[in-house]
């Protein structure tokens, strides 16, 4: 049976982090470098408005990946004014839907009618601080501007959207590191730097947003320099990444670079061993998508008990240890026996 949406929310009354995957209907790769730049518009716009914030993106062609702060919602509202709820409908510029709503406020207000503008606000109120809606919307619109400019009806996504709770800096900078190298295990780019449309180019390209969102994934804090996290999160990219051999170049001669070459990756994993950190997020890793929840024991295990209603009877404890690499600290509610770290190759 289906477990409910809910299942995956974290606790009320504090922020909550989210790994979100969503893929396009077949998985047929459909966007180029033009759609990438319409979704990445749609997205901020949408951040923007919505009161959520992305520590790590990465925009592929058939899918994507989010890894989204979402504040308790009732205290962020709570802090907004119903004048300003309705000032973010002025966010999503060049929507009609807003443009429309404004318009009704407008007409309200002109009328008397406070409880129609009250009605309204609590329209808007619903949508705010909200990783369900928010990813409603998004894809929504991503799904109304791709076929308007191709010509195309019907679904775009292939159906709902899956989501990971992920607590814990260890967690959170392993999770980020892993989004920023899909285009690496893909095999689209030999390094994340080299590919524009993932949150790790964007920080080295110097953009304010991407190392905010990268810098409080690394820490767990907001407000960290760039200049501090960005050195500790390279070596997670870069650090044990694949090996390069140096040597003549036709640009010259280069040093050799050490680290993990894809042979070497192979054979621990074919000799039954366990993958270093580093080498793991080079490969697909179905906790980060399927886990359900990922942090420390006390964590995991603590989201099991607030929760144990949820789970069969024979079930005791929460958190799992992760197999095929060294995950430090990390745990999964999930127990994924079939693949949960496959070798390079594949993006997820």
């Amino acid at each position: 049976m289906r477990k409910p949406r809910q299942f995956l929310l974290g606790d009320a009354g504090q922020a909550n982090v989210y790994h979100v995957v969503s893929r396009t209907v077949g998985r047929e790769i459909l966007f180029g470098d033009g759609e990438r730049e319409t979704f990445r518009k749609i997205l901020f716009k949408q951040l923007k408005f919505s009161g959520l914030r992305c520590l790590a993106w990465c925009f592929m062609g058939n899918h994507f990946h989010l890894l989204l702060e979402v504040p308790d919602k009732g205290a962020a509202l709570e802090a907004l004014s119903d004048d300003e709820v309705l000032g973010r409908l002025d966010l999503l510029k060049g929507e009609y839907s807003a443009r429309m709503l404004r318009g009704e406020v407008d007409l309200c207000r002109q009328n008397g009618n406070a409880q129609g503008v009250e009605e309204i606000v609590a329209r808007v109120r619903g949508r705010l601080f909200d990783l369900s809606r928010f990813m409603k919307e998004l894809k929504m619109k991503m799904t109304a501007a791709y076929n308007a400019a191709h010509g195309r009806r019907g679904a775009l996504w292939e159906g709902r959207f899956k989501s990971v709770l992920v607590d814990g800096s260890e967690a959170t900078r392993a999770v980020a590191a892993y989004i920023d190298l899909n285009p690496v295990r893909a095999g689209l780019v030999e390094e994340p730097q080299d590919y524009r449309w993932c949150s790790y180019a964007a920080a080295v390209a110097g953009f304010k947003g991407a190392r905010s969102g990268i810098a409080s994934a690394v820490t767990g804090k907001r407000g960290s320099p760039w200049r501090v996290v960005a050195g500790e999160y390279r070596k997670l990219l870069f650090g044990h990444g694949l090996e390069k051999v140096g040597g003549d170049t036709s640009e010259g001669r280069q040093k050799r670079k050490g680290g993990f070459s894809a042979g070497r990756i192979e054979q621990v994993w074919r000799e039954g061993g366990r993958l270093p950190l580093a080498a793991a997020l080079r490969c697909r890793v179905r906790y980060f998508t399927d886990g359900a929840v990922l942090g420390g024991k006390a964590f995991v295990d603590g989201f099991f008990e607030g929760r144990r209603e949820q789970f069969g009877s024979r079930r005791e404890t929460g958190a799992r240890p992760m197999r095929g690499a060294h995950w430090g600290g990390i745990r999964s509610l999930r127990d994924l026996r079939v693949e949960p770290v496959s070798l390079p190759g594949g993006a997820a």
